[in-house]
């Protein structure tokens, strides 16, 4: 595995770790080439949940509130 692909899924890892408690994330993609990963219900509610990327979802900062 080259050092991108390696960092990409460290990455990948640590993100699920951090927000995988958030009560809006319904789904986080095992693709780490995939922009936009996390399935979020927060603006959409439950039943359409919104893909976002990491940098969207770390900023909203719902997942320090679990």
């Amino acid at each position: 595995m080259n050092e991108v692909m390696q960092l990409k899924t460290d990455l990948h890892r640590l993100t699920v770790e951090l927000i995988g408690n958030c009560k809006y994330c319904s789904l986080i993609s095992s693709n780490v080439e995939f922009k936009t990963p996390i399935y979020c219900t927060k603006f959409t509610g439950a039943t359409h949940p919104t893909c976002v990327d990491v940098g969207t979802c770390l900023a909203c900062q719902e997942y320090k509130r679990t």
